[in-house]
């Protein structure tokens, strides 16, 4: 069961930790760690940018419609009317995707492809309003009116400005959106093929390559600031050596945990017999690569892969365990320490190391980490005294029987 945990210690830290502690020693040798470009919890972080766009996209909408009104009244087209219609009506859809994707807001890493459902639905609303920019732009600047074309030039700018500055995060739509919306105009003004138009047309192609480099880098910037984001905070939240949480993580965990409504709530205290004596003979790196392969087994015995384990000091670790009673909380005690008394081999090296561990349980709503974690210790520490093992508070009275009778003899 342990022998991937012998052979391939678990790595201290995730690939973007790597990244965070190289740029925090000044290194920048980031090429050769290799990650996916976009994972499920930062492509959900992405899509949910999109959703912080209601006042853009209401200002775009009611000039997309104010537009379209004052311009199809003026010129008795139905073809701009049913134009402007359709904008607006694709604004009514993004602000209900928008308000329907912030409800589900927080509630964390979701399903990917239910996120691909949001992105589709914004990428759909972004499309008709980008169409209906677009038909209205293509038609206004084939009408030798110069007022209209004006109107025609400030809803171009200021949709394409729009999406390079808000939708960026996700690049198809963005792009495609900007050339729906442009491509009509540049069109229409060759079309017309006077100089003014000429130039105007060239202006817009040249403008559109420019958004289209903005929108790369606003993409990229982005995303640097995401991975960035995430990886200092999995550094707030993780112990650097082993990847296990560490004091903030497993305070959290706990949070989760009583909150959740389950019977009730185990902590499991312990640390390490021997372990100096580990440090001093075989030297530091091989006690970090033991503390490494003891996380390894730790998480193996968290359930789907919960980060419900913490290092909060040198050798000292604490387990949280949701259990309906204390009958649960001694037979997962039993486990852990049968899975972490188990040899290690390590560099060419076979290591053995004790366990004293002590535990305490209470029902969720009474549950208090700080006083559970203390009776915990406490019993871990009786137990230590023993030579090792497990412990419960309710089984401190008699160890403190058994030292005092020697005494009392």
């Amino acid at each position: 069961m342990f022998a991937e945990a012998r052979e391939q210690p678990v790595a201290p830290l995730a690939s973007g930790e790597r990244i965070v502690h190289r740029r925090l020693l000044g290194k920048t040798d980031e090429a050769r760690v290799t990650r996916p470009r976009e994972t499920d919890a930062i492509y959900q972080a992405l899509v949910e940018e999109l959703s912080g766009t209601v006042v853009p996209t209401s200002i775009m909408g009611v000039t997309v419609v104010g537009v379209g009104l004052y311009v199809a009244t003026a010129l008795h087209d139905p073809v701009l009317l049913a134009a402007a219609g359709i904008g607006g009506a694709a604004t009514l859809a993004k602000l209900g995707l928008i308000a329907f994707q912030r409800r589900h807001a927080g509630e964390g890493v979701l399903p990917r492809d239910r996120i691909r459902r949001w992105e589709a639905g914004h990428a759909l609303a972004t499309f008709a309003v980008a169409g209906s920019v677009g038909v209205q732009c293509g038609a206004i600047f084939i009408q030798p009116v110069m007022a209209m074309q004006l109107l025609a030039t400030a809803l171009l700018f200021g949709y394409c400005s729009g999406v390079v500055t808000r939708l960026s995060v996700r690049p198809p739509i963005a792009v495609t959106a900007l050339l729906i919306a442009t491509a009509p105009a540049i069109a229409a003004a060759l079309w017309v093929g006077e100089a003014p138009h000429l130039i105007l047309g060239a202006i817009f192609a040249m403008f559109l390559f420019g958004a289209l480099n903005g929108v790369n880098f606003s993409y990229h910037s982005t995303l640097r600031h995401i991975r960035l984001h995430r990886d200092m905070s999995a550094l707030a939240h993780q112990d650097s050596l082993t990847g296990l949480a560490n004091r903030l993580g497993l305070r959290e965990a706990f949070h989760r945990i009583s909150g959740a409504g389950s019977g009730g709530i185990a902590v499991h205290c312990l640390d390490l017999d021997g372990f100096k004596p580990i440090n001093d003979r075989f030297g530091h790196a091989m006690g970090d690569a033991l503390l490494r392969a003891l996380g390894l087994r730790l998480r193996a015995l968290q359930p789907d892969g919960v980060d419900l384990a913490a290092r909060v000091g040198g050798d000292e670790f604490v387990v949280l365990q949701p259990a309906l009673d204390i009958g649960q909380a001694e037979l997962f005690a039993q486990r852990v320490l049968a899975a972490l008394s188990q040899p290690y081999a390590i560099a060419g090296e076979t290591i053995r190391v004790g366990i004293s561990l002590g535990y305490a349980w209470a029902p969720a709503p009474s549950a208090d980490l700080d006083r559970l974690q203390r009776r915990a210790d406490e019993a871990s520490y009786s137990v230590k005294r023993q030579g090792g093992g497990v412990a419960s508070p309710r089984q401190i009275p008699r160890f403190r029987a058994q030292r005092a009778k020697p005494h009392a003899a």
